[in-house]
Parts: C-alpha cells; sequence; structure tokens
C-alpha cells in the first residue's frame, strides 16, 4: 500500500514537473515558481475556509450566506496572501542572517542580472534588507525557496551531530552505572 502511495506520489511530481517544463522551463527548483504556486495554494485554502466561515455566518444572520461568502473569500485571500509573504520574508531575513554565503549563492543564480554576486558580507543582514523596497524582498524571499533544500539538508546534519552527541553521552552513563 505505501509503495503504490509513493509511486503515485512520483507520478504525480512527474506529470506537474513536465507540465512546467513546458510552459517555460519550470522544472528546476526556481524561486519564483516555489513562491508563486505555494502562494496561491495558501492563499487559496484560506479564501475557502474563511469564505465558507462567513457564509455559514451570514446565514444564519440574513438567511443567505451568497454574499458572506463572496465577501470573506476575497477577504480570506488577501489576508491569506499577506500572511504568507511575511511569514516567508521572515524566515528569509533568519536564513539571511544564518547562512549569509548561501543566500547570496541563491540571490545570484535567482537573479544573475541584478548583481548580488557582488555583494560584499556587510551587505547580506536581515537590517539591510527589511526595509528595502518589495522587490528586493521578493528576491530574497524567491532565494530562500530555491535554497530551501540546502537549508533542510544543513539543519538534518546539524540534528544529527546532536543526537550524536546526546547518545555518546547516554552510553557514557551507561557504562559509568556499570550497566
Amino acid at each position: 500500500m505505501v509503495d503504490y502511495e509513493v509511486n503515485a506520489a512520483k507520478d504525480v511530481g512527474s506529470h506537474v514537473s513536465q507540465l512546467l517544463r513546458s510552459i517555460g522551463n519550470w522544472s528546476r527548483p526556481s524561486g519564483h515558481g516555489l513562491y508563486m504556486f505555494r502562494s496561491m495554494f495558501v492563499a487559496s485554502s484560506t479564501a475557502a475556509l474563511v469564505g465558507l466561515a462567513t457564509a455559514a455566518a451570514a446565514g444564519i444572520l440574513t438567511g443567505s450566506g451568497s454574499l458572506g461568502f463572496l465577501l470573506g473569500s476575497c477577504l480570506g485571500f488577501v489576508g491569506g496572501s499577506v500572511h504568507y509573504y511575511r511569514q516567508c520574508l521572515r524566515q528569509a531575513l533568519v536564513s539571511l542572517d544564518e547562512h549569509p554565503s548561501l543566500m547570496q549563492l541563491h540571490l545570484a543564480y535567482n537573479f544573475p542580472w541584478l548583481g548580488y554576486q557582488h555583494l560584499r558580507r556587510c551587505q547580506l543582514r536581515s537590517e539591510n534588507w527589511r526595509g528595502g523596497s518589495f522587490a528586493r524582498q521578493g528576491n530574497l524571499i524567491a532565494a530562500w525557496m530555491s535554497a530551501s533544500g540546502a537549508l533542510d539538508e544543513i539543519h538534518d546534519r546539524k540534528t544529527a551531530l546532536i543526537l550524536e552527541a546526546i547518545v555518546k553521552q547516554e552510553a557514557a552513563k551507561g557504562v559509568d552505572r556499570g550497566e
């Protein structure tokens, strides 16, 4: 059963990859495409949930929930988009402070025409990006999205090192007790 689900997920992933490749070579994990699709998913989900909730409330109050759904889904879409943007920016700024070289690499990879490869180390601090233009912040979010695989690998390696230290510490306690 699990093998079937994994194979089905791989098939869906390959179909999506083929679709993206056919509409503009988006098959590589570029930050632009990742942010766009994830943002649409989050905003649409929020729109549906808020729309249904306001439709139910409007239905109870007025007897018809259609106008409530319309207004609620519009507000939900905008609210979900803004919230998702802020969350992504917050995480991208943290990643910029923790891994400036990696973020610079992905900024240069996603936007080679903007000269991010020539930034000095002091320019790669979150305080320099927090008050910047929306376009520059969007570039940072796109770079963070494309760097997410590498950031996950860094996190996994740090976790493995910590677990290894804990296991060694627990084993030393067991030896000291004579177990």
